[in-house]
C-alpha cells in the first residue's frame, strides 16, 4: 500500500529541515536536503555559467560537440553537489582544541583552531570521479522536480506583475 505525502507534511519537512532522501556516493551516504529558495538561486547561478551548446540531429556532430564542450562542464558536479547538500550544507566549520607546550613542556596553553571544510567541492569531485552520466542526469532531473520550481515561478511572476502595476513616478 502506497502512502501519499500531503502538502502539509512537505511544508513541515522543509521547515524542520528533514532529509528528503539519501544517496550513496563512493561508499558514503549523503542526506538529500529539502528544497529551499536559496538552493534554487545557487542552482540558477551555476546553470547560468554553463556554456550554450547548439544541437543537431547528426550523430557525428553530437559526438564531436560532447568531446569539445566536456571540459567546460565541470560545473555539473558542483550542480549535483548543491542539489544534494542544499544551500545550508555546503560548508562545515570544525573547531578543535590543541594543547601547545612551551618552555620545555612545563607551560601548557590550549589553542582553539577553527577550520572550514568545503563540502560542496569535495562532493563535486566525488561525483565527477565516481558517478555515471546516466545517474547524474537522474539525480539532476529528480532533484529539480522536487525543488518546487513551479511554486517559485508563481511567486516571482506575481511579484513582478505587481511591480509593473505599481506606478514608479507620477506623470503630469
Amino acid at each position: 500500500m502506497e502512502t501519499q505525502i500531503s502538502i502539509e507534511s512537505k511544508v513541515a519537512a522543509a521547515i524542520l529541515e528533514r532529509k528528503v532522501a539519501s544517496i550513496e556516493i563512493d561508499g558514503h551516504v549523503y542526506d538529500i536536503a529539502p528544497p529551499s529558495v536559496a538552493t534554487l538561486i545557487l542552482v540558477s547561478e551555476i546553470v547560468a555559467e554553463l556554456p550554450v551548446v547548439t544541437t543537431s540531429k547528426d550523430d557525428n556532430d553530437v559526438l564531436y560537440k560532447v568531446l569539445h564542450y566536456a571540459k567546460d562542464y565541470r560545473k555539473l558536479g558542483e550542480l549535483c553537489a548543491v542539489l544534494i547538500l542544499g544551500a545550508k550544507g555546503l560548508t562545515q566549520t570544525i573547531t578543535t582544541q590543541k594543547e601547545e607546550k612551551r618552555f620545555f613542556g612545563l607551560k601548557k596553553r590550549k589553542i582553539e583552531e577553527t577550520k572550514t571544510i568545503d563540502k560542496k567541492a569535495e562532493l563535486a569531485k566525488l561525483i565527477l570521479e565516481n558517478v555515471r552520466p546516466s545517474t547524474m542526469l537522474n539525480v539532476i532531473i529528480t532533484r529539480l522536480t522536487d525543488m518546487e520550481i513551479g511554486d517559485f515561478f508563481g511567486i516571482t511572476t506575481s511579484l513582478s506583475e505587481a511591480n509593473m502595476l505599481k506606478p514608479t513616478r507620477e506623470v503630469e
